[in-house]
Parts: structure tokens; sequence; C-alpha cells
């Protein structure tokens, strides 16, 4: 910020130009005099002299308090903002073992001063990719794409068992935004203990909505893709509700307690998932086929455009694009190939990629063994994908590393509309939260007219 000079010593007389105090007694002097002279005999001594002499010094003393006021004024919004106008580097004569990290930190800062506005709008689309205690980097490997987003912080896991348990990362504290008493429930608040049998089934008022439910009842598409498996309790949490995770393919009561893998097809947020791609290896033979079958025909009777993929590469045909939902399901050793993490974020974003918005959770199995550039290229292929919508696209990072073992926070990189809100160490549970004021869905939700109205003006 260029500071401007005062200027006392101009004689331009031109609007907003100032006088030094003998040029206002010369000027206001002159113009008594010629009114003085107008009036009255040219012998007749004009009175009240003294009065405008002091009235000129009393004039100027004005003037000058208030400039030095504003200058005042000034120099203590600066400070306290801390707008630095420019800072001296000075050249010192380095090793080149010193001068290449002097550089790249110059640049560092460089950067840093650009994050300065903060993009307040809403996130039309979300993207969030989850690699909790997976995607280690390698020696040599370059740095990932989300280390250089501009806003980042931790999350703190929270979830116990009880005294002396360990602690980690719950999916339905991440994506639902609230605490579950055990992490064996999937889905439900702390109201809910974990069940062996169906007894008594949980009270459906004890749900918890995920971010996909909230994005689907504003009319937002949804997907979720993992390179593991899709009935798992960390992709289950975004639509699913069980007593007991491991009710995957079975339960005691299909009825009363339907298995996750019945919720993924026919519940009320699993069915309307535009995107589903993952694994599905289920214990009875023919399971994968009998769920393609019975996904395409859901899609037939409600007469919408699909495309059921069996091999990875279909993903990434852009007819895609014309599709309102695709299924995948392949084999484990399919997902474990190198950029198939890639291709399942890619392709679902082929289908995503509307008006309308979205939200995706892209999900690495830490059971699947994948490397740190691989969702690099996976978070690096989506920028590429929206570039035309990124200052509508909220793009967040969340990953741990296993190696430092149980409660051990996550970073959460983001870039993007409402990124700025990420700013310290959260509680696991604000991750659903932060999206959700971002993206105008749950409980933010009334203010999505709202916003469209101010976007359309």
């Amino acid at each position: 910020m260029t500071r401007e000079e005062f200027n006392f010593a101009t004689s331009d007389t031109a609007a907003g130009s100032s006088y030094s105090g003998p040029e206002w007694r010369r000027q206001l002097d002159g113009e008594r005099e010629t009114v003085n002279n107008s009036r009255r005999p040219p012998s007749q001594k004009p009175p009240g002299v003294g009065c405008s002499a002091l009235c000129v010094g009393v004039l100027v003393a004005v003037v000058v308090i208030i400039v030095l006021l504003c200058i005042s004024l000034i120099v203590v919004y600066e400070n306290e903002g801390q707008v630095v106008a420019k800072v001296d580097l000075y050249d010192v004569e380095l090793p080149a073992e010193q001068t290449v990290w002097f550089e790249a930190n110059l640049a560092e800062l460089r950067n840093a001063f650009r994050v300065v506005d903060e993009n307040k709008k809403r996130a039309k689309n979300v993207v969030l990719f989850i690699a909790l205690d997976s995607a280690a980097a390698s020696p040599g490997d370059p740095r990932p794409v989300w280390e250089s987003f501009p806003h980042l912080a931790l999350l703190r896991p929270t979830t116990s068992d009880g005294a002396g348990a360990s602690v980690s990362f719950n999916p339905t504290a991440m994506f639902c935004g609230i605490e579950p008493r055990h992490r064996h429930t999937v889905g439900f608040d702390s109201a809910v203990s974990p069940s062996d049998d169906c007894n008594e089934p949980p009270n459906s008022t004890h749900r918890a909505a995920s971010i996909l439910q909230w994005a689907q009842a504003v009319g937002r598409l949804t997907g979720v893709v993992t390179n593991g498996e899709l009935v798992q309790p960390t992709p289950a949490a975004l639509y699913a509700h069980t007593p007991n995770s491991s009710w995957l393919y079975a339960g005691p009561d299909g009825q009363q307690c339907p298995d996750v893998r019945t919720q993924l097809l026919y519940g009320e947020t699993g069915r309307a998932l535009n995107v589903i791609a993952g694994t599905l290896p289920c214990p009875e033979e023919f399971c994968r086929e009998a769920f393609e079958s019975a996904w395409e025909g859901e899609r037939l009777d409600a007469d919408t455009s699909y495309k059921l993929a069996t091999e990875l590469k279909e993903l990434l045909d852009p007819a895609l694009d014309e599709r309102e939902y695709a299924l995948g399901l392949f084999e484990r050793q399919t997902l474990a190939q190198p950029n198939a993490f890639h291709d399942l974020a890619v392709g679902a974003l082929h289908v995503l990629d509307r008006p309308e918005g979205f939200v995706l959770v892209a999900i690495a199995d830490p059971s699947v063994p994948i490397g740190a550039a691989e969702v690099d290229a996976a978070v690096k292929a989506t920028l590429r994908k929206l570039s035309t919508v990124l200052d509508d696209s909220l793009i967040v990072v969340v990953r741990s590393d296993a190696r430092e073992g149980d409660a051990a926070f996550a970073t959460v990189h983001a870039t993007g509309p409402m990124s700025h809100l990420l700013h310290r160490v959260h509680d696991q549970t604000f991750l659903a939260h932060f999206i959700s004021y971002a993206a105008r869905i749950g409980r933010f939700r009334d203010a999505d007219l709202t916003n469209f109205i101010l976007q359309m003006v």
C-alpha cells in the first residue's frame, strides 16, 4: 500500500490543495483589502485588522491539527492492520546449499501474501478426499498439490469406547457432525448402543443425517467412490444406519435392521446416489451380479439414464457426461492397480459436474496399498476438471499417517469457497458442519434461495 505525502508547501490553489500559514494570511488579507476598497474611502483605516489576523491564525491551527490527526489515524491503521508497503531485502552472499532454501521460502512468502481475499461464495460443488492412515509419501516424491492449498487445519479424533480405550477417527462423527457412543455403530447418535440382535430396533429419531443426505435434500447430485469395500464403516456412514457395523451383507432381521448392502441399494440416501464405485466382495455367489441387476432395475423404473461399468476404463468415457447415474463394482485387484483411485474420482466427476452442483466423497481405503502420489494425481485431475468453476468449488483433503499411531491428528487442506473457516485445531465433527455451511446444505439450506437470488442479481 503506497502512502501519499501531505504537502503544505504547495502554491497550487486548485480544489483540495493546502496553503502554508503565510499564504493563508496573504490570501485572506488580499480578499479583505479588495472588499474594503470597494466599500470605503481609501483614506479610511479598515476596522478589525487585529481580529482578522487572529482568525487566520486559529484557522491555520485547526487545519494543521486536522491534518496531523488524519496522518496519525493512517499510521495507527497501518500498524494495527499490519499493512506494509515495502520491506527491504538485504543481498547476502550465501553458499549454494543455503541459497536454495532462502529462495524457496521467499517464494512461499510471496504465495502467503496472495492469501488475502476470502472467498465467501456458496460452494456449489464439494469434493472431499479422505485418506486416513493411508497414502504415505515415498522418499523422493514431489510435494502433493494439497500442500499448496491456502488453508489448513487439524482434526482431533475424540471417539472412544470408554476409559482406557483407544481414540480414533469415526466416520459418523466426520460425515454427520455428531459423536456416536461407540465406533461399532454407524449413522446413529450417542443414544444408540451397539447391538448383536434386532430385538429392539433403534429409534429412527436417533439416525444421524450425513453430508450426502443434506446435499440430496437441496437437489445436489451426490457420489461416493472408494478403492476399498463400499459397505465398510467409512463409506457406509454416508448412506446407512446400523447398530452393528459387522452387518455388512446380512443381519438378524432384514426388515427391522437391514444390512448395509441393502441400504446402499434401497435406502433413502443410497438409492439416490448418482455415483457408486468400489468393491462389493459379497460372501454368497453372484452377489455382485444381483446387486447390479437390482440397481439397473431401479434406474429403468425411474426412466433415468445410467452407466453400468464393468471395467474401470469405462468410467473415463466422455459419454458419462450425459448419464445421470453410474455404478461400478470392481475386483479388489483392479482397484489396487496404479491410477485406479484417479480413475474413480475422474469418472465420478464426469457424471456429477452439472449446473445444479454436487458433493463427492472419494475415500482411499487404508487396507489397500496406495501412495500419496496416487491421491495427488486424483486431486490434480479434479482441479483440472473443475478449472472453469474453481471459484465455486470447495476441494478438501483429509489425511493422516498410519505411522503416527492412535489419536494422531489429521490434516485438513482446503481451497475454494469458505475454506478460510479451517484455521486451527478442530474436533472431527467440525468437518461436516464446515461443509454444511460452505455448501449451504443441512441446517444452512434455507440460505440457498437467498444466495441464488444474490448471484442472479
